[in-house]
């Protein structure tokens, strides 16, 4: 099982140090956003690598918990507000970005100091939400780090979702005002669909069913590059234009 996982892993990494590469030579600050994303992205995998192989530990869970379950989604949308929000839209762009900065930290502060239960590592396959996070009910022992830490994690997928469906509708909509090739939207779409099929297939963990949901985060990340690509293809297409 940890093959699937190990090949996120590479893929991520590689394609990061690319698009950071970009921004080393152009200074476009959605090409930070999206290379820090795809460096999480990359991270986050290298617990379900060693868990897959070894068993799950706290520090492992953690780092897969802030690196994918917090970090991604908001950076990515980041990089997407930073492409899409123009100059004349500051405000806009400025509020993103404290949201973003927000959620990292209160995230970072939460994963570290909140108690995990320990029972839900014990086996190889990923570990279930109720390690951080579940119905008090159903466990006990939570404190206001475990719900801070669950609520960065709620908070920032779900705004960084919704940031990256207007980004792909809101490209889609300037494209075909300026008449300009398709790359754009088509590129801010697969970035949207790259993440949200991790998320939807997720659920599966709850059935047993690992495998299908490691192969979701392989194939999400390759949608997510292939975004990367359009996106770099449209920009192209601009300068040419210009």
């Amino acid at each position: 099982m940890f093959l699937l996982p190990a090949l996120t892993c590479v893929i991520s990494l590689v394609f990061a140090a690319q698009v950071l590469n970009q921004f080393r030579v152009r200074g476009r600050s959605h090409q930070l956003a999206w290379g820090l994303a795809l460096l999480f992205y990359g991270l986050a995998a290298v617990p379900e690598v060693l868990g897959s192989l070894y068993g799950w530990n706290e520090l492992e869970y953690r780092a897969y918990y802030l690196l994918g379950g917090v970090l991604l989604v908001p950076w990515l949308a980041l990089g997407t507000s930073e492409l899409l929000l123009t100059p004349t839209m500051p405000r806009a762009r400025l509020l993103y970005r404290l949201f973003v900065a927000a959620v990292s930290l209160v995230g970072l502060a939460a994963v570290l100091l909140a108690p995990l239960h320990a029972g839900h590592l014990a086996d190889l396959h990923a570990p279930g939400n109720c390690t951080m996070w579940c119905s008090p009910a159903s466990e006990s022992g939570y404190t206001l780090a475990n719900g801070l830490a669950a609520l960065s994690a709620a908070a920032g997928n779900i705004l960084g979702t919704l940031v990256l469906a207007i980004g792909a509708g809101l490209s889609a909509y300037r494209t075909y005002r300026a008449g300009l090739p398709r790359h754009l939207p088509v590129g801010n779409l697969l970035i949207l669909v790259g993440a949200l099929i991790p998320a939807a297939v997720a659920s599966l963990t709850r059935l047993g069913n690992y495998e299908f949901f490691y192969a979701a985060q392989a194939l999400g990340i390759a949608i997510i590059f292939a975004g990367f690509l359009a996106i770099a293809a449209a920009t192209q297409a601009r300068r040419q234009v210009a």
